[in-house]
């Protein structure tokens, strides 16, 4: 393996179950500061970065997590159009060096995991021209060349499986797991995303078995793409598979306004206050879950 107001809970006690976190590129270009009041006033462990370390400052960002009493476990790579890891020559190896670079960035705020989607989200056709093997090759080398900065840092590279709509490359947690396998290297693993998974596999909790030795990181929203528990993502089912497979990582919560496009849809939240009460939502209900979950596994222990 590798509900009520919104000063109510502390940021983490001994009987909750994960690490909670939520990420901010979501919020477009809200001021950091506030986004992490946010995250301490709703009662967030920590903050999942924007892998933007051409705009972001290491220190400012640590002097932040440290104010607010958070910490920063992973970082939510931007992946357009021009941070293509299926090309290949100066624009592959463009794509590569931001991911380099946003290592660095990881390593200066503490982060230990960076997201990778191994194509441009949006793209949702195949390039004229190129087969996809060539495409695969190309992916495959670019992020095991980035993969081999990483080591040397001591951070672990999440591959995303992103639904059919918003990419034509790795939608499905075999093509993503298949994909991990042909990179082949230590410092590369596998994230559960539930919005993508609840559109493109057949069970989130057998999708989550079948990819327990390569998980390393989750994203939280419901199918709605909004805050837990404003769908039917039976999130009690997905808690209790992801405890019996052993996953110690976070739960990062990445929900939003819906949007066929998710990169316009970041800050809309924001602009319309609906990103305080989807943050309480959020946790509160992830919360209420373990909960439900621990006290049923007291009950059993008492029988």
């Amino acid at each position: 393996m590798r509900g009520g107001t919104l000063s109510e809970k502390p940021a983490e006690t001994e009987e909750n179950m994960f690490h909670i976190g939520m990420t901010q590129w979501i919020v477009g270009d809200e001021p950091l500061a506030v986004s992490c009041e946010r995250l301490k006033r709703c009662g967030y462990n920590g903050i999942e970065f924007a892998a933007e370390p051409y705009r972001m400052d290491a220190g400012e960002c640590r002097s932040l997590l440290e104010k607010y009493g958070l910490d920063c476990r992973s970082l939510c790579g931007i992946f357009d159009e021009s941070r293509d890891l299926t090309a290949d020559g100066e624009a592959g190896e463009r794509a590569v060096q931001y991911i380099r670079d946003s290592v660095d960035f990881a390593a200066g705020v503490g982060a230990k995991i960076m997201i990778v989607v191994p194509s441009p989200v949006g793209r949702c056709v195949k390039p004229e021209g190129l087969s996809m093997e060539r495409l695969t090759e190309n992916a495959v080398g670019n992020v095991r060349k980035a993969a081999d900065y990483a080591l040397e840092k001591g951070v672990t590279l999440a591959v995303e499986a992103i639904n059919r709509y918003e990419t034509y490359f790795v939608n499905t947690i075999a093509k993503g797991l298949d994909f991990v396998k042909r990179v082949n290297h230590p410092a590369v693993g596998m994230m559960a995303d539930l919005f993508h998974m609840n559109i493109e596999e057949a069970g989130l909790v057998d999708s989550l078995y079948r990819m327990r030795d390569e998980l390393v990181h989750v994203h939280i929203a419901d199918n709605t793409r909004e805050a837990a528990g404003m769908g039917h993502i039976d999130f009690k089912e997905v808690l209790r598979a992801l405890q019996r497979i052993g996953y110690e990582g976070s739960l990062t919560m990445e929900f939003m306004y819906r949007l066929s496009d998710p990169y316009s849809a970041a800050g809309i939240s924001t602009q319309t206050g609906r990103m305080d009460r989807y943050a309480k939502q959020a946790i509160d209900d992830i919360r209420m879950t373990e909960e439900s979950i621990q006290n049923f596994e007291s009950e059993e222990e008492v029988r």
